[in-house]
């Protein structure tokens, strides 16, 4: 984000949300970072009301024991009278004393707190096991943490409005000082957060609390600076994040409203604004749950991810290969000069013609796209079931529709991505947890060991049983190759010159995806039969159950890895769709268009996931009638109509033979599939 604060010349990006309409668009840029951005900052503001209370409360009852108990609403109020003064400042500037001052004090009292637990020595009876006396309750109190972590960086969401502070010429750029800034920052976060973890867990094991402070007692006098310290740590930083949360209210109602810029609009702006954050934190005081809660729901896309898919966007950096690309096509994607077929069906146009390529391509690639997102979304909904089932065996079962529901929660908000180029990341993340859950899945079943009257013949007892199930593994087999029906839009993203043709790096990350599919596959199914024989299920993670942490983990691996690839299927789809609505049935290209759109297209595939939740089946069907087609013979016969190789040479055989290699899978496979799909529904109840 320091970067990109210049990154235009002669523009500066003041706020996280300009640079967010750089990147994404004037108005999406709006709908995507506002929201988030805003969530950060009141949260922000919520947990330091509550901080602030508490660390009032811990030195009233530090300095005078013996007195009166007062509630932490009372302290939470006083604390809260100090920013119906100071939330009049003007900006950024004006506060930048007491932000000095809040950093001064949080060296400080950090330094007290390790100090003091140093002079304290470790406790009688200290523990250092799980605090949790239960699976379930290790693995949300991980999540838990991993949110307070978080929390502690949330400082990235007011990166652009505190750079903008800083006088800046193409001579002297503000990144300069910035940098510098943002190292020392690093370094006291560091110096704060390091000691104050390591010792006060070797000192107090599992009973210390969220706020150190408060395990402490002696001494006194110590422990009451120390809270004091706090206090004016948050005053600080309650206004740093209140200042863009100022801007971006006034703005709207003097811009958008109509409002006159005046003094008593800022007055009663700024006031109702404290008001409201101190209500809030008087209502739900929990320091640890805000922490947790807010750290991943609010600063994770703000901190991690969304400067991060920005970056990718404007800077476009050189891309690594994707796992889903086949040969042929990345050499068809510039064979014309001059020219790039960006979509399959483009050059599907190429080979066959304008009106005869749409027909005999659109249908089978829409078919696959749509297939592929029904049946993530089963996967999806299935291995969040089993996360659930396996961190809390004792709770209240859930129905699966349920899961696949909340997976599908994610795309309603991932869909409104604009392009390939802005999913990367996702992307990315998608194939490195498909790695590791693979990895997890035969190591695991390793760890388990050969099971007792394990049996390796066939699964059913029957010749046609045998022979159907034979089918349904062609088109599974199939599925996994699903990719090559988007190689040309990933292509696409890809920049080409006559000197350095795209063809070059997307061959080389064709050898990495065929590598990484190689390991992801080949040890599942081999150990994964070895150790279950027949008795494996489609989903080898459904067989294992121990250990409890590791196969949880393992399959929220496989949910963030169907989410990025949720929407590289889904990215054409949206392309075909909206394109047909703007240029052949006139609609204008809005955002209401682009928001309908997709959010039915999530809500139709997450209905047919619902009704047809059968995740062997599904894949043995669709791998066969849809994937084989545009996966195996399609691409060949493009090939020979637009190469025209010698006939009866290698090229001609090859490609002949993958025709009629794909011929028989695209008849066979939908049988045994099917007939999965047939006998799994004779138990089956809709919505169940």
């Amino acid at each position: 984000m320091v970067e990109m604060h210049e990154m235009v010349p002669g523009k500066r990006f003041d706020r996280y949300h300009e640079l967010g309409q750089h990147a994404f668009g004037k108005k999406l840029g709006l709908y995507i970072v506002v929201p988030q951005q805003l969530v950060v900052e009141v949260a922000t503001n919520i947990v330091y009301m509550v901080t602030g209370g508490t660390s009032l409360k811990k030195f009233h009852d530090s300095v005078c024991p013996s007195c009166k108990n007062i509630k932490l609403t009372y302290f939470i109020m006083i604390f809260a009278s100090v920013h119906f003064v100071l939330s009049h400042l003007p900006d950024f500037n004006s506060i930048s004393g007491v932000s000095l001052a809040a950093a001064v004090m949080s060296f400080s009292y950090s330094t007290i707190s390790w100090a003091a637990s140093i002079d304290k020595g470790v406790q009688k009876n200290v523990e250092y096991g799980y605090k949790s006396h239960s699976t379930a309750g290790t693995v949300f109190d991980f999540f838990n943490t991993l949110g307070t972590v978080a929390f502690a960086y949330a400082g990235h969401n007011v990166v652009l409005e505190i750079q903008a502070t800083i006088p800046s010429s193409p001579e002297k750029p503000s990144k300069v000082p910035m940098w510098r800034g943002v190292v020392v920052a690093y370094i006291v976060v560091a110096l704060c957060y390091f000691p104050v973890a390591f010792i006060g867990y070797w000192i107090f094991g599992n009973d210390v609390n969220g706020d150190i402070l408060i395990s402490l007692e002696k001494p006194v006098w110590l422990i009451a600076m120390a809270n004091m310290f706090v206090v004016i740590h948050v005053i600080g930083s309650y206004q740093i994040y209140a200042m863009p949360v100022f801007d971006m209210i006034e703005t709207l109602l003097v811009k958008k409203m109509k409002f006159e810029p005046t003094t008593p609009l800022r007055f009663i702006v700024r006031n109702v604004y404290v008001a409201l954050t101190m209500f809030i934190a008087i209502t739900f005081p929990f320091f640890d749950g805000l922490l947790g809660f807010f750290g991943g729901f609010a600063f994770a896309p703000t901190t991690y991810f969304l400067p991060c898919i920005m970056w990718l966007i404007i800077y476009k950096p050189r891309k690594f290969g994707l796992s889903w690309w086949t040969n042929w096509m990345v050499e068809m994607h510039e064979m014309v000069p001059g020219k790039r077929f960006d979509r399959y069906h483009e050059l599907g146009q190429h080979a066959f013609g304008k009106k005869l390529g749409l027909y005999i391509v659109v249908p089978q690639q829409l078919v696959v796209e749509v297939a592929t997102n029904i049946v993530y979304m089963v996967t999806g909904g299935t291995s969040l079931k089993k996360f659930h089932d396996s961190v809390c065996p004792s709770c209240k079962n859930i129905k699966l529709t349920y899961f696949i529901m909340i997976f599908a929660s994610v795309h309603f908000v991932l869909s409104h991505l604009p392009d390939f180029n802005s999913i990367s990341g996702v992307s990315l993340a998608a194939a490195v947890m498909s790695f590791s859950y693979s990895t997890i899945s035969w190591a695991a079943s390793i760890d388990k060991g050969v099971q007792k009257n394990v049996e390796y013949g066939y699964k059913s007892h029957s010749t046609a049983g045998t022979v159907f199930d034979f089918f349904n593994a062609l088109g599974t087999v199939a599925f996994a190759y699903a990719g090559h029906n988007v190689v040309l839009e990933i292509q696409a993203t890809i920049p080409s010159s006559p000197e350095k043709p795209s063809k070059v790096p997307m061959w080389r990350g064709v050898v990495v995806a065929y590598i990484v599919v190689a390991l992801c596959y080949f040890p599942v199914a081999f150990i994964g039969y070895w150790i279950f024989g027949n008795d494996v299920n489609g989903d080898i993670l459904i067989s294992l159950e121990k250990p409890v942490w590791l196969i949880a983990m393992a399959n929220m691996f496989v949910v963030i890895h169907v989410i990025g690839s949720y929407q590289i299927y889904a990215m054409p789809v949206f392309d075909m769709i909206e394109t047909l609505l703007v240029k052949k049935m006139k609609f204008e290209p809005t955002t209401p268009l682009r928001f309908i759109v997709r959010n039915v297209y999530v809500a139709l595939t997450m209905f047919i996931a619902i009704t047809f939740p059968f995740f062997d089946g599904l894949l043995g069907f669709f791998g066969g009638f849809a994937f084989a087609p545009t996966t195996y013979f399609l691409p060949c016969i493009m090939w020979l109509i637009i190469y025209k190789p010698r006939k009866f040479g290698l090229s001609w055989w090859t490609n002949w033979i993958c025709i009629v290699l794909g011929l028989c899978l695209m008849i066979l496979s939908p049988i045994g599939g099917l007939r999965t799909i047939i006998i799994q529904a004779k138990t089956y109840k809709f919505y169940s």
